[in-house]
């Protein structure tokens, strides 16, 4: 895929630390030389949460940019507590849900920061008359991001409860049946993702498209921590989940965008250009969806259990 069809969004996923961690190896999301399995998955699920809540106390960086890090950083580690749903620790019931909570504390900012940015996006795609309704839209919906900003999140209660979250992973063993949990993981991801992208084959529904691209993540994510070679994790197959995580996310930020467009009819009214508007969201989306399903036909037209069969060494790694 071409850059110019990947349609590069600031922040893309790879797997090496998303910031200058102040420990690298903390900050980097792959195994270490030497490093057992077992002992890496936790180390990076450590690593995530504690790089976390540092983006929080960095005075270098702004709010913003530290509430987009702990975000990713707490969907990557959310990917790994699936590998590790059965290891016993701490509050094992309540690992994934802390986690979850604690990033929805963010999402107010957050969404506010993605349908600004997805507004000045179909401003540049805009042509003719609905140049001038798109930059309404763009003045009103910055205005109102720069409102949410103005308002604090909870950051104190994050930051909390990021510290119990790292103090509930640091309570896993450090050895246990790694290599088979981690297969079993990518098995479900890549079973499930099939399941969403056989069924938007059908026709395209809104919650399927959101499930999928979580799916897509999550597999991408475990792929990078597979220290064996597999046909079914090698790094170009990497990478092409990688895009079509990307080409999903930015279906899913049209969506929001076009969603709160029908949920307030004072963002931009019919009078001032709305229905253009909302076309060429919805053209957009129409585009990236048909994308997302080619691309899909090379990853998720291999059936699970050719996957399942591909991770079988994985499965004697600990």
């Amino acid at each position: 895929m071409s850059e110019k069809d990947r349609d590069v969004r600031p922040g893309r996923y790879d797997d090496t630390p998303l910031e200058a961690a102040p420990d690298a190896t903390r900050g980097h999301f792959a195994l270490l030389a030497g490093e057992t399995l077992s002992g890496g998955l936790k180390r990076v699920l450590v690593g995530e949460i504690v790089t976390a809540r540092d983006a929080l106390a960095d005075p270098a960086i702004g709010r913003e940019e530290a509430i987009h890090r702990v975000r990713r950083r707490l969907k990557r580690a959310r990917s790994l507590l699936a590998v590790l749903d059965e290891v016993p620790g701490a509050d094992r019931e309540g690992r994934v849900t802390l986690l979850r909570d604690t990033a929805r504390l963010l999402s107010g900012a957050r969404d506010a920061d993605v349908v600004a940015r997805e507004a000045r996006r179909i401003l540049a795609r805009a042509e003719g008359a609905t140049v001038a309704a798109a930059a309404t839209m763009v003045e009103r919906l910055e205005s109102e991001q720069a409102a949410a900003h103005g308002r604090v999140p909870p950051l104190d209660e994050v930051a909390a409860r990021l510290r119990a979250g790292e103090a509930n992973v640091r309570s896993l063993p450090d050895r246990f049946e790694a290599g088979r949990l981690l297969a079993a993981a990518i098995v479900e991801a890549h079973r499930r993702g099939r399941r969403d992208w056989r069924s938007l084959g059908e026709g395209l529904d809104i919650e399927t498209l959101h499930d999928w691209r979580k799916r897509v993540k999550q597999r991408r994510h475990l792929s990078a921590l597979v220290p064996i070679a597999t046909s079914v994790t090698t790094p170009a197959l990497q990478r092409d989940l990688g895009d079509l995580g990307e080409i999903l996310g930015e279906e899913h930020d049209l969506w929001l965008l076009q969603d709160r467009m029908e949920a307030d009819g004072g963002l931009l009214r019919p009078r001032e250009g709305r229905d253009s508007v909302v076309e060429l969201i919805a053209r957009r989306r129409r585009r990236l969806a048909k994308k997302a399903l080619e691309l899909g036909e090379e990853l998720y037209g291999v059936r699970t259990r050719d996957v399942d069969a591909a991770l079988e060494g994985l499965r004697e790694v600990w």
